[in-house]
């Protein structure tokens, strides 16, 4: 059963996600703080699959709750929050968040996008290749722990960063367009937050240094080149 912590101090939206998430068959654990969040996480943090949090939050905001807890674990973040400018959405995404969805929301949205996340954590990212492991330059990807080692040196990069740099390495010769990756990686096809992806990418080339290059082409398409 897929247990999710909900990071929310609205009693009304815990109550009502609480129900209509549990009769999906998810498990739910509830912080209404950021204090209780990070609490929950230190204790319970391996048994959580993915992690829905506000921003707006009393003790800890959330967005030093995602910040703490990318330190500590690539586990899906979900932002459900009011607040709806791009400069919040850009630095949610920095932090590590894998999605951000603005309130009022659907409770048909927020279902999909975590089933899109789910399934593409779940889905084998390559045919079954030797050792499950894929060599790019120095660049040494385990695809089944999702370990990134950068000249044999592990590096910490998020799930959708990992899945991002695996897709473009399996697709190399190609040029790759970002709405096949928000398709492929992100898990679904309309998307109202275009930027998604462009942050991602923007993370991940500071993870990697020059290690890889990984070029953008006219603003819609990626492609990784030998340095």
């Amino acid at each position: 059963m897929t247990h999710i912590l909900l990071v929310e101090d609205d009693p009304w939206i815990v109550k009502w996600l609480s129900l209509y998430l549990s009769q999906s068959d998810f498990k739910m654990s509830i912080a209404q703080d950021g204090e209780e969040a990070l609490m929950l996480f230190h204790t319970n943090g391996p048994t959580y699959d993915i992690i829905i949090l506000d921003l707006n939050l009393p003790k800890k905001d959330g967005f030093s709750v995602c910040e703490d807890i990318r330190g500590m674990s690539n586990i899906p973040i979900i932002i459900l929050s009011a607040r709806d400018n791009e400069n919040d959405k850009v630095r949610a995404l920095e932090l590590g968040a894998d999605d951000y969805i603005s309130k009022p929301f659907s409770p048909r949205e927020l279902m999909a996008r975590i089933h899109a996340i789910l399934k593409r954590l779940w889905q084998k990212i390559t045919e079954e290749k030797k050792d499950n492991i894929l060599v790019f330059e120095n660049l040494e990807l385990n695809l089944e722990e999702h370990i990134l080692k950068i000249s044999q040196n592990p590096m910490k990069v998020t799930k959708t960063e990992f899945l991002i740099l695996a897709y473009l390495i399996e697709h190399q010769n190609h040029i790759v367009e970002r709405e096949t990756l928000m398709k492929e990686i992100i898990g679904y096809e309309h998307y109202l937050y275009d930027r998604t992806i462009d942050t991602h990418m923007k993370n991940l080339r500071k993870k990697l240094g020059e290690s890889a290059n990984i070029e953008t082409i006219r603003w819609i398409w990626y492609r990784i080149a030998k340095i």
